[in-house]
């Protein structure tokens, strides 16, 4: 059985055998890992370091001002390390992000889904996401940092 909270596959990832239950990170404060968005913005700046198409979507992400927080409120779309005293962040899990965007399982406006659906397409080629659909519809605001993003994410300077 694959465990959420701390990776383990039949004991293969910590040397022991247990399902949620029995992880010691299940059920801590009630089930809920807190995350600082602050910290999550730092820890994900650092980690998409070296790859434009990673910082590129973290950027959209961080520019857009609401991501890292709803993010930081949903450990389960998040790569965790648990192997340390407490839970830490180091990156997103793009297709949970994926999915839970197909299931309809984000509360969010129309123009918020499309920027975050934009930063997985960036993030992972795995996250097909129809350019088209994607930016109809987003205001000037929203479509310029989608723009900035994809600069960012093919190598080239942005104009300041």
């Amino acid at each position: 059985m694959f465990c959420e909270h701390c990776g383990d596959v039949d004991g293969d990832e910590t040397g022991i055998d247990h399902d949620e239950r029995d992880c010691p990170w299940y059920d801590t404060d009630n089930g809920a890992v807190t995350i600082d968005p602050d910290q999550l913005t730092i820890s994900l700046q650092t980690t998409a370091d070296g790859s434009p198409a990673l910082r590129a979507a973290i950027g959209l992400l961080v520019d857009h001002g609401l991501w890292i927080k709803r993010l930081a409120e949903r450990p389960g779309l998040l790569l965790i390390d648990y192997s340390g005293p407490d839970p830490e962040p180091y990156g997103v899990d793009w297709l949970k992000v994926v999915e839970a965007l197909a299931a309809k399982d984000l509360p969010a406006s129309s123009g918020e889904l499309r920027i975050l659906a934009l930063a997985a397409s960036l993030a992972d080629t795995a996250a097909r996401i129809p350019l088209g659909d994607a930016v109809t519809g987003l205001d000037t605001t929203n479509l310029a940092l989608v723009l900035k993003a994809i600069t960012l994410a093919n190598g080239r300077p942005v104009a300041g």
